[in-house]
């Protein structure tokens, strides 16, 4: 920024320009018939007329100071002066010739052009007449005149003019043929240019539909003014619409310059997102396109400012085009170093776009006179930065694609991880469940023999107290003794045998009831599962109907389903599976159907009947064999059912029904959800103080108190298990009442 604050300085600064040499005598320029004129630039005299628009008198112009032109370029200084110009050729060859004088100009504040016979000018093109300025330039595309000589004849041209923006006017004096076919190469230029920016313009507008980039709009908006600029600058709205308005000529050109510095500002901000990556920067572009927008809506009251504020303004659209073309190449820079080599493009169109318009703006407005100027390079370079820029876009992406194509492959192995993980879980919790089960049985038996080991104590003790009721002499003593020490150590034994077997594992049936959609539920499932069906090459299709929300236990019920999913998986060699969710009247059904081997007739009907907890019958495949089990608990735990309506050889359909299913759900506040809840206590755990005090205060027992949280984590549903009966996920909703586990008074969970 420092940089850019002194570079705009030195433009400022620079205004001083350098007085041209005086001159004393016009030189004749020198024609022959057939051949262009050289260089103008040396024959050229000129002198200022500030605020005199009237005829010129001729002879107080040739007696007064006139001054030549420095250097190569045709131009008379700072703009907002009338000035005169004066030229004098001859046809020297020896036959009549016929030749074009071009200014090159057409948007003038005012213009005339004369030539002189003896004391007197004859008006030859008037700009300030609508129907002759339309004339001149719709044939000549710049305000021209012919010249028509004979062999030694002498003219001298006097042009008067006033401009707002610049005074740079490349005079030439060319054949017929170089003129047209000069005019020719330009049309053909500015078709080109205009006809590759607006094809870039389309393409924008096509990736912004498709992706939903804003950057691809902004640099749409930006090309879209460029295009604008190029056909305005080449004066083709000057001569079919402003012919007869210069001063909405300036206007219409410093709006499209702003525009397009503003649009392309804002590409910048949203394409390298310089709000995040670069704040300080951002705070700079913000600025520069409040600049431009305020410079823009100025712009329809040209006509009425004064003639200083309409060179300010005019100095203004330069200097923030000047400045945002400075300053993005830095930002280019900036974000090839910290985001990525592939936004190399963006730093070229944008370096050379700010070399054109920099120097090009220097040499405009007058600063160094000597500084040729060429605005038919304004198409070529322009359409260059919006390719580069256009480039980097395409690049960038390619990119994105890269990074994302690597991130799912990623992601890929991470769930095939996970899938390992939670099948050893499974596995772990199944063997876990079959140890516990052992245990039952092993406290079962050590329950009946220590009842039948208290029978024998019963009858030791009995025997005992007959054999000491008669020995009454004592000859017995020691098997009395004997006696009732074994009756005291196996009593001792029967005792811990009986304490220790009453330590007994099972389900809870803890739930924490949620509302969720159900693409929540089967999406995570198909990204799962997906990878690992592609990998025996088989199909995972997930499909859900309408708009579901589901009012259960998401984790539990996830486990169920992904248990289902894991035998499909298993016993299905070709195909696939599908998993289809719907509604149905305040249900919600979840149908699951494979291409597996089936499973006969009595295991289906074992299985639907709960007397049996293994889906397949085939007992070489590995595997406890309790997923369907383990699902069946879950799903009936959440109030819901599990069927299985077919099964054979071409496969297996099972059928999950849920209760408290909706199209949508209603919010509710804590405090009304606690009112309609009667005969539960409902208490806010993520307010621990109130929470503690609560089951402190209320005294209501476990089975009756429901906590509400918004962590679902498996620490919390561990903690608060052991002290209350429920859990409600937030945000509640008045649905909620209709869930079975809440809606029934008498169930306990």
């Amino acid at each position: 920024m420092k940089i850019l604050f002194a570079f705009l300085t030195c433009i400022l600064v620079s205004f001083a320009h350098t007085a041209p040499a005086a001159a004393t005598e016009i030189p004749v320029l020198e024609l022959h018939a057939g051949k262009d004129a050289p260089s103008l630039a040396p024959f050229v005299r000129f002198t200022r007329q500030p605020g005199n628009t009237d005829v010129p008198e001729l002879k107080p112009l040739l007696d007064g100071p006139l001054e030549s032109i420095e250097g190569p370029t045709i131009h008379f200084g700072p703009p907002g002066t009338q000035t005169a110009v004066l030229l004098k050729v001859r046809n020297a060859g020896p036959e009549q010739g016929s030749w074009i004088l071009t200014t090159g100009r057409g948007s003038l504040t005012h213009f005339r052009l004369y030539e002189a016979e003896g004391a007197k000018l004859n008006l030859i093109v008037d700009g300030t007449d609508p129907q002759d300025a339309r004339k001149n330039l719709g044939t000549y595309q710049a305000f021209s005149t012919e010249l028509l000589l004979d062999p030694a004849q002498e003219k001298l041209i006097l042009i008067e003019f006033l401009s707002e923006n610049s005074t740079f006017m490349p005079l030439k004096i060319n054949s017929y043929g170089t003129f047209f076919k000069e005019r020719r190469v330009n049309i053909s230029m500015v078709s080109g240019v205009v006809v590759g920016a607006f094809t870039l313009l389309l393409l924008n507008f096509l990736f912004f539909s498709i992706t939903g980039f804003k950057e691809f709009l902004w640099l749409a908006v930006a090309e879209a003014f460029f295009a604008l600029n190029t056909v305005h600058s080449e004066g083709y709205f000057t001569i079919f619409f402003l012919y007869d308005k210069p001063l909405a000529g300036v206007a219409v050109e410093d709006f499209f310059k702003c525009g397009f510095a503003g649009a392309m500002a804002q590409f910048c901000r949203s394409f390298v997102n310089t709000a995040a990556n670069f704040p300080k920067r951002d705070i700079a572009l913000k600025g520069l396109i409040l600049f431009a927008l305020t410079i823009m809506l100025l712009q329809p009251g040209l006509a009425l400012y004064p003639a200083e504020v309409r060179f300010f303004l005019h100095l203004s659209g330069w200097l923030v085009t000047i400045a945002v073309s400075l300053f993005l190449p830095f930002v280019g820079y900036a974000a090839m170093k910290q985001l990525g080599f592939q936004l190399w493009p963006l730093f070229v169109g944008w370096a050379s776009l700010a070399l054109f318009i920099i120097y090009s703006a220097i040499a405009s407005m007058g600063i160094f006179a000597w500084m040729p100027v060429n605005w038919h390079l304004s198409g070529p370079v322009g359409l260059f930065e919006s390719v580069m820029v256009t480039l980097a876009l395409g690049l960038n992406l390619k990119k994105i694609q890269s990074d994302k194509l690597a991130a799912d492959a990623n992601y890929a192995r991470s769930l095939i991880e996970q899938l390992e993980i939670s099948e050893q879980s499974k596995r772990h919790a199944e063997e876990k469940a079959f140890a516990l089960e052992t245990v039952n049985s092993q406290n079962a038996l050590l329950h009946a023999s220590g009842h039948d080991s208290r029978q024998v104590i019963l009858a030791l003790n009995s025997a005992i107290a007959v054999l000491k009721r008669q020995d009454r002499s004592g000859t017995d003593s020691e098997l009395i003794d004997m006696l009732e020490s074994s009756s005291d150590y196996l009593n001792e034994i029967v005792s811990t045998t009986i304490s220790g077997a009453n330590i007994a594992a099972g389900d809870s049936g803890f739930v924490a009831l949620s509302s969720f959609r159900a693409q929540a539920l089967v999406e995570p499932l198909s990204m799962m599962f997906k990878t690992v069906f592609a990998s025996k090459k088989l199909a995972l299709d997930v499909h859900v109907n309408g708009e579901v929300t589901i009012i259960s236990d998401k984790p539990l019920l996830m486990r169920a389903l992904a248990n289902l999913l894991s035998n499909s998986y298993k016993y299905t060699e070709t195909g696939g599976a599908s998993i289809t969710l719907g509604l149905e009247s305040g249900q919600a059904v979840i149908k699951i159907c494979d291409s597996g081997s089936g499973m006969p007739p009595g295991v289906v009907t074992a299985l639907n009947d709960g007397t049996a907890t293994r889906i397949r019958a085939d007992e070489t495949t590995p595997g406890t064999g309790s997923g369907f089990g383990s699902a069946r608990r879950i799903i009936e735990t959440l109030r819901g059912s599990l069927e299985i309506l077919s099964s054979g050889t071409s496969g297996t359909q099972i059928r999950i029904t849920l209760p408290a299913a909706f199209p949508s759900v209603t919010p509710v506040s804590t405090d009304d959800l606690r009112a309609t809840l009667e005969g539960w206590t409902l208490l806010d755990f993520d307010d621990r103080a109130r929470f503690e005090q609560g089951l402190i205060a209320d005294g209501a027992a476990k089975e009756r108190i429901i906590a509400l949280t918004y962590d679902d984590s498996t620490v919390t549903r561990g903690r608060l298990s052991e002290i209350v009966a429920m859990v409600v996920i937030k945000p509640p909703c008045s649905e909620l009442l209709l869930h079975p586990l809440l809606g029934g008074a008498s169930e306990q969970v």
